[in-house]
C-alpha cells in the first residue's frame, strides 16, 4: 500500500526561487523550523501531541521538499547548540531523501541525528511508527559512521524488534507491523485492509511492556492458527512473555475450545488474552470487545486473561485473570477480583462480567468464572443456587447494576448465575485460501546436473561469455511481476519485468526441436507440497489518515518505489541478441568485442528471478554435491550465532543454500559468475547467481559512502561521458573505507543505500575482505561528477549515487532531483576530506583484487573485474 500523508500541504514555490527567512518555535515538546510566521497546523499539532524525547531534541522540519543544500545549512544554523542528539521529523521526502539529509545533518552539525527512513503514521499517545517496507524505521546517523537502524516506533518499546517488517505466515496470511505490536490477518487486497489498518494504527496504543497481536480481519476468512505458531517462533523468549493477544476476526481453532485456550494448547506454554481492543493511553488503556464488524462494544472488567496449556500438571479449566478494572467505586477488594459489598455478599469480576454471590463460593463457581465474555453483551449474573438468597442477590445486583457508567449499563445483561456455563457459542471458521496444484512444473529441473568448474569456471580461463558447458533455459515466462524497494533493509531483489527467454549463447549446443515443449500459454510454477509464502508488499500502511506530511512539493511522498520497467513491457533489446545456430552447425567462437555496455539479459539470464527459488536452491545442492556439505557446516555454525538470518517464511534449509551460495561466491571462484552476468548470456551461472542474491538479502545493509580504485581505460571515460544513469547486471564489490592494498589512479566513490555487508560470510584466507559491500545484480547510480586523472599525477575521481527505481521512469530516464543529487554529492565530498586525513585501512586479499578493479555497467576489454 503507498503511504500519503492526510495533513493539508504547505504552499508551493517555484524551483529556483530566492531563498526565505526560516524561524524555529518551540512548541509542546518539539522545536519546529518554518518559514517565517508560516507554521502549518498540522506541523503545530504534531508538535504538541508528540511524546517528549529525553535523550534528542525534537525537531519537527515544516519546510518544503527539494530545498537546495544552502538551505539546511539555515536549518543547521537554528538547531541549539548542545551536546544532545536530533530527533528529525521531516515528511514528504523519498527514503534516499531522508537518509541523505541526516548524514549531511549529522556531519554538518556534528551530533547524533536520527531521522525516519520511511513514512511516519501517527499512533495513540504521542507514538510515532515509521513504515514504508522492509528495513523502514528511524535510523542513526552519527559523523563518520555508517547509519545504523535504531528503532522501529518512537518511543521505542522493550519488545520493538518482535515485530518490524511485515512477512507472509503462509500462502494465505500476512504479518504487519502496526504501532501497538503486528497483526496476522489473511492475505487480502490493500482496499479490503486500508480501513482496517488505519483503526488499529490510529486507535491502539503501543504499550512500553506489552506486545499486541491482533489476529484475524472482521468480514475476512478465519486465520489459521499455524500463521499465528510461525509468527510465534520468531519472537525471542524475553519478547514472548510479554505477548498480549487480541481477537480482531474470525479465527479458525477447535470446537469446544476459547481462542485462549487453544493457542495454549498449540504454543504449549501459557498465553495472556486481552477481551478486547487496547486504546487510549499507552499507560492504562482501556480495553474494549470488538463486535463482528470491527466495531468497539462495551469496556469488560477482565482486562487480561491468561490460558494454561492442558499438558501442564497444575492445569485448571477456569482460565486466571490477571487484572481487572474495578467495577464500581467505593468498595474494598478483600481477594483477587473481588470486591466486599455487604456482609452477606460479595461481587467478584469474572471473564462475561460481574457475578453477585455469597461470601462463600456456591457449587456452580468454576461454570460461572469459565464463561467467557460476549462481545455485545456484558453479564450481571447473581447467585440463585439458594433460593432463600436468591432474591437478596438479585436486589444486590440490581443496585450494582444502577452505579454502572451509562456505556456499560446499556450493554448489561441481569442473569441467574445457573444459566451460565449451558453452553457456549464459538465463532469458527476454516481457512480459506486453496493452494494451487495444477500448475506446470518450474523451468529450473533440480534433477539436472552440471560439472561444478563449469559453474564456477578459474577466472584465468573465463572468456567474455558463459562459462559453463552447457546452457540451461527457460521453458516458460514468468508472468508476475516482483519488485521491492531498493532501500529495504531486509530482502533487496528488485526485479525487472522482463518476457524475453534468452537463446543459447553462442559456442553453447542448442537442444534438438523435437525435445522443445510444445508452444502454449505462460503458467505459474506449481505449488510445492508447502506453498512458498508471497513476499509482503512494499508498504503494509493503506494511502489513509495517518502519515506525516509538513511540505507540498509535487510528487513528494513515500511512496513504494515502481519498477523501472511496468508490467507486462519487455526491457530494451540487448546490444546483441544472440541467435541460436542449428542442429547440426557449429556456432563460430565468440568474437573479441570492445568495451560496450552492459546489455539488458532476459528473464532466463538474469540474476533477478520472478519466481521461488526451490528448482534453482535444488539445483545447486546437487550440483555442488559434497562441496555443498562440507560448506554447510561451518555456514549453519554461522547461522547459528546470528538467528537474524531466519527473518522470515523461509525455511532453514533454504537460507542454508543461499547462505552457501554467498560464501562460495566471495571466494576467488566467483569472479567468472560476475564476467558470465555482465553477457547477459545464459548459462548455469543464473541460477546460482539467484541463490546468491537472495542469500546477500540476509545481510545487513549499508547505507552510507563506499570507495573502490581502478584505472579506467579511454573508451570506458568516452562511455561514462555519453550517459549518466549507469545499470550494472552483475554484482558490485566496494568498501566502506579505503584500503592500502588498492591500486589504480581513479577513485570511485558511491553513495550506498542497499549495498550487503559481508563480513559474517567473507572466505578468509587470500579471498577475505575488509570492509567489503557487495551491489546485487540490477542496480542503477546516478553519475554526479567525473574528473579524469591528471598528468602531474593527480588521481581521478567518479562520483555514482545509487538510485530507488522511482527515480527511473519507464522510457529509462532518471528524474531529476537537484536536492538528492546535491546532498550526495555534499556527503560522499565530506568522506573524500575525512580519508585524505587518515591513514588507508583493512586488507583486501590477493585472490580479490580484481573484483573491485572494473567500471559499474561495463563490459569487454579493459574490463579487469
Amino acid at each position: 500500500m503507498s503511504a500519503r500523508s492526510p495533513l493539508t500541504p504547505l504552499r508551493r514555490r517555484r524551483r529556483g526561487d530566492a531563498g526565505f527567512s526560516l524561524a524555529k518555535h518551540t512548541v509542546g515538546n518539539a522545536l519546529v523550523v518554518c518559514p517565517e510566521d508560516r507554521m502549518s497546523a498540522e506541523a503545530q499539532a504534531l508538535a504538541m501531541s508528540v511524546a517528549p524525547d529525553t535523550e534528542h531534541e525534537m525537531v519537527v522540519v515544516d519546510l518544503p521538499a527539494g530545498l537546495p543544500v544552502a538551505a539546511w545549512d539555515s536549518v543547521a544554523a537554528l538547531l541549539p547548540r548542545r551536546r544532545r542528539g536530533v530527533r528529525l521529523i521531516i515528511g514528504g521526502r523519498s527514503r534516499e531523501a531522508t537518509a541523505l539529509t541526516g548524514q549531511w545533518l549529522s556531519e554538518r552539525i556534528g551530533r547524533t541525528v536520527v531521522a525516519p527512513d520511511g513514512a511516519i503514521f501517527r499512533g495513540a499517545g504521542g507514538t510515532l511508527f515509521v513504515h514504508s517496507g522492509k528495513g523502514s524505521g528511524w535510523v542513526k546517523f552519527r559523523p563518520g559512521r555508517a547509519p545504523e537502524w535504531d528503532a522501529k516506533r518512537y518511543p521505542r518499546p522493550s519488545w520493538d524488534s518482535g515485530a518490524v517488517d511485515a512477512w507472509a505466515t503462509s500462502s494465505a496470511g500476512m504479518a504487519d507491523p502496526i504501532p501497538g505490536g503486528a497483526w496476522i490477518h489473511p492475505a487480502a487486497g490493500d482496499a479490503d485492509l486500508s480501513g482496517h489498518w488505519s483503526q488499529l494504527v490510529r486507535g491502539m496504543p503501543c504499550q512500553p511492556d506489552s506486545l499486541t497481536i491482533v489476529l484475524g480481519c472482521p468480514g475476512m476468512p478465519a486465520l489459521s492458527l499455524d500463521d499465528v505458531s510461525r509468527f510465534w517462533q520468531r519472537l525471542d523468549d524475553d519478547v514472548r512473555a510479554k505477548v498480549r493477544f487480541v481477537r480482531y476476526g474470525p479465527v479458525a481453532f477447535p470446537s469446544g475450545d476459547t481462542l485462549g485456550q487453544a493457542l495454549a494448547d498449540l504454543l504449549d506454554t501459557r498465553v495472556v488474552c486481552y477481551p478486547g481492543m487496547p486504546v487510549g493511553s499507552p499507560a492504562v488503556p482501556a480495553v474494549y470487545t470488538v463486535c463482528e464488524d470491527g466495531g468497539l462494544g462495551w469496556q469488560p472488567f477482565a482486562r487480561e486473561v491468561a490460558y494454561t496449556p492442558k499438558s501442564e500438571p497444575d492445569f485448571h479449566v477456569t482460565p486466571k485473570l490477571l487484572s481487572h478494572r474495578v467495577p464500581v467505586e467505593g468498595i474494598e477488594q478483600v481477594s483477587p477480583a473481588t470486591y466486599w459489598y455487604t456482609p452477606d455478599a460479595v461481587l467478584e469480576v469474572v471473564q462475561s462480567g460481574l457475578w453477585m454471590r455469597p461470601r462463600q463460593d456456591p457449587q456452580n463457581a468454576d461454570a460461572v468464572r469459565a464463561e467467557p465474555w460476549q462481545n455485545d453483551v456484558a453479564i450481571l449474573a447473581f447467585d440463585a443456587t439458594d433460593k432463600a438468597l436468591s432474591e437478596r442477590m438479585r436486589l444486590l445486583a440490581q443496585d450494582v447494576l444502577a452505579r454502572l457508567d451509562p456505556a456499560t449499563r446499556v450493554r448489561c445483561r441481569l442473569v441467574p448465575a445457573s444459566e451460565l456455563g449451558r453452553g457456549v457459542v464459538r465463532v469458527i471458521g476454516p481457512a480459506r485460501g486453496e493452494l494451487d496444484t495444477g500448475a506446470d512444473q518450474p523451468v529450473w529441473s533440480a534433477t539436472e546436473t552440471v560439472q561444478l568448474t563449469a559453474v564456477l569456471a578459474d577466472s584465468s580461463t573465463a572468456a567474455d561469455g558463459p562459462l559453463a558447458e552447457r546452457s540451461v533455459t527457460e521453458s516458460a515466462v514468468v508472468a508476475k511481476q516482483v519488485t521491492e524497494s531498493a532501500l529495504d533493509e531486509g530482502p533487496a531483489e528488485r526485479t525487472v519485468a522482463m518476457t524475453t527467454v534468452a537463446a543459447a549463447p553462442p559456442g553453447v549446443a542448442s537442444p534438438a526441436p523435437a525435445e522443445k515443449p510444445a508452444e502454449k500459454p505462460a503458467e505459474k510454477p506449481a505449488a510445492d507440497s508447502v506453498a512458498a509464502a508471497p513476499e509482503p508488499p512494499a508498504v503494509t500502511g493503506p494511502a489513509s489518515a495517518m502519515a506525516i506530511r509538513l511540505e507540498s512539493s509535487v510528487g513528494a511522498g513515500f511512496d513504494a518505489p515502481a519498477p523501472p520497467v511496468p508490467p507486462g513491457k519487455a526491457p530494451a533489446a540487448t546490444d546483441q541478441p544472440a541467435a541460436t545456430p542449428p542442429k547440426d552447425e557449429t556456432p563460430p567462437a565468440p568474437r573479441e568485442q570492445s568495451v560496450r555496455r552492459q546489455p539488458t539479459p532476459g528473464q532466463a539470464a538474469s540474476a533477478l528471478a520472478g519466481h521461488d527459488l526451490t528448482q534453482e536452491r535444488a539445483w545447486l545442492r546437487k550440483t555442488l554435491s559434497r562441496d555443498f556439505d562440507t560448506m554447510a557446516h561451518s555456514v549453519s555454525r554461522i547461522l547459528s550465532e546470528h538467528p537474524g538470518f531466519q527473518g522470515d517464511a523461509r525455511s532453514s534449509a533454504d537460507v542454508l543454500a543461499d547462505t552457501v551460495a554467498v560464501q562460495l561466491y566471495l571466494s576467488g571462484r566467483g569472479e567468472s559468475i560476475d564476467q558470465a552476468l555482465r553477457t547477459a548470456a545464459n548459462g548455469p551461472h543464473v541460477p546460482f547467481a539467484r541463490c546468491v542474491v537472495s542469500g546477500l538479502t540476509r545481510l545487513p545493509s549499508h547505507r552510507g559512502a563506499t570507495i573502490f580504485t581502478t584505472s579506467p581505460t579511454e573508451p570506458q571515460w568516452q562511455l561514462y561521458r555519453q550517459r549518466s544513469l549507469i545499470t550494472d547486471w552483475s554484482f558490485i564489490h566496494a568498501l566502506t573505507e579505503p584500503s592500502p592494498d588498492q591500486l589504480g589512479d581513479t577513485d570511485v566513490l558511491v553513495w550506498s543505500m542497499t549495498a550487503r555487508r559481508t563480513k559474517l560470510l567473507e572466505p578468509g584466507g587470500d579471498d577475505q575482505v575488509d570492509n567489503r559491500v557487495v551491489f546485487v545484480p540490477g542496480t542503477s547510480f546516478k553519475l554526479l561528477e567525473m574528473v579524469e586523472p591528471g598528468p602531474d599525477g593527480t588521481r581521478g575521481r567518479i562520483l555514482l549515487r545509487e538510485l530507488a527505481a522511482s527515480e527511473i521512469d519507464e522510457n529509462g530516464r532518471v528524474d531529476a532531483r537537484a536536492s538528492l543529487d546535491e546532498l550526495g554529492l555534499a556527503s560522499l565530498r565530506r568522506c573524500i576530506e575525512r580519508w585524505d586525513a587518515a591513514q588507508p585501512k583493512g586488507t583486501v586479499g590477493e585472490s580479490a583484487a580484481a573484483r573491485f578493479s572494473g567500471m559499474p555497467g561495463l563490459v569487454g576489454e579493459g574490463d579487469g573485474r
